[in-house]
């Protein structure tokens, strides 16, 4: 671009897809790039439709949200990459700014878990193979104490809407963020994940643990009101798993489904927790005692807090364990 002011957002667009369309290696777009991005920002972020936008709250989901300018130059070179005409770029964002609702993912790896194919669970959520990308991704956002993440490692994907996206500045210059809605809260995320995790736990033959997740923006298209930093999340866990396991995506499916008919779930977690600490046991005697509590918890525990006749209670339910079919059940 030359030093004379770009009189609207179309000539600004055209000129950088000139740019890049002269580009012809590799290397040199990585240093225009460097060089470009910040300077179509500053030209958009001068002209309309791009100039009442220069300052936003922007909505990240459960509550949070950060004062934002959003990356005009990065967003509008990504759009150009993508063969996209200055026309089309501006009707992308007028879509956008009209349709408000922002789409990410909470993406969180499972530690001890290989799989080979996608496995869907349902409103979108899915155990996936490992992308480089992606893991890449995890990893950037945990730049203090970087998670050890081994080769093939599957990541869990949750996808979730904010609505609205965001908030254009008052008249005093400052936006203020009030209240969006998202879809589905951090509540059920939390509770999906759990529930991976102990179906992986029963369909595996290792431990398994989601120690950490973080939420990202939506990638398949580039988007501007969007919070672009990812929002790390952790959760304790007693030992993280060095080795993943091979596990039939169907098993998990099935264990899955079948964790979902339960009204509650708060005995068996402590019962497939102890089956999962039995595998890290560094002794047969360690091992068996984890295996026992766990056999303890699963035939003796209910919804009561009485739970007296406990021999009924184990032979009942160790049949039911136990027989194949209805027959078997009841003769045992």
């Amino acid at each position: 671009m030359d030093d004379q002011r770009p009189s609207s957002a179309t000539e600004i667009l055209e000129t950088a897809a000139a740019e890049l369309a002269a580009i012809s290696r590799p290397k040199l777009y990585s240093f225009w790039r460097q060089e470009a991005e910040p300077r179509v920002h500053h030209a958009l972020a001068e002209v309309e439709p791009f100039s009442a936008f220069q300052c936003v709250w922007i909505y990240t989901g459960d509550g949070g949200g950060i004062i934002a300018t959003p990356r005009f130059g990065a967003w509008a070179i990504d759009m150009l990459v993508e063969k996209k005409e200055p026309d089309a770029i501006l009707a992308a964002f007028t879509a956008e700014v009209d349709l408000n609702t922002a789409s990410y993912h909470d993406i969180s790896p499972v530690l001890g878990v290989q799989i080979d194919e996608r496995c869907d669970l349902g409103d979108g959520a899915a155990l996936v193979p490992a992308p480089e990308d992606a893991l890449a991704s995890v990893m950037r956002w945990s730049p203090y104490q970087p998670p050890y993440l081994p080769a093939g490692t599957a990541l869990f994907l949750q996808p979730f809407t904010v609505t609205p996206a965001f908030e254009r500045a008052g008249k005093d210059g400052i936006p203020q963020g009030k209240q969006s809605t998202t879809v589905p809260p951090s509540s059920y995320r939390y509770e999906q994940r759990e529930r991976v995790r102990l179906a992986c736990l029963l369909a595996g033959a290792g431990p398994v643990e989601l120690p950490l997740t973080v939420s990202q923006p939506e990638s398949s298209t580039p988007t501007l009101f969007v919070g672009g930093g990812g929002n790390l999340m952790a959760r304790p866990a007693a030992a993280h798993p060095f080795v993943p396991y091979p596990i039939d995506r169907l098993a998990i499916l099935r264990a899955f489904d079948l964790l979902g008919e339960f009204r509650e779930l708060d005995s068996l977690v402590r019962a497939i927790d102890r089956l999962g600490r039995a595998r890290l046991a560094a002794s047969p005697v360690d091992r068996a005692l984890d295996l026992g509590i766990a056999a303890e918890i699963a035939l003796m525990h209910d919804h009561k807090q009485n739970n007296a006749e406990i021999t009924q209670k184990i032979g009942s339910r160790a049949a039911w364990l136990l027989g194949r079919t209805p027959i078997c059940q009841s003769a045992a």
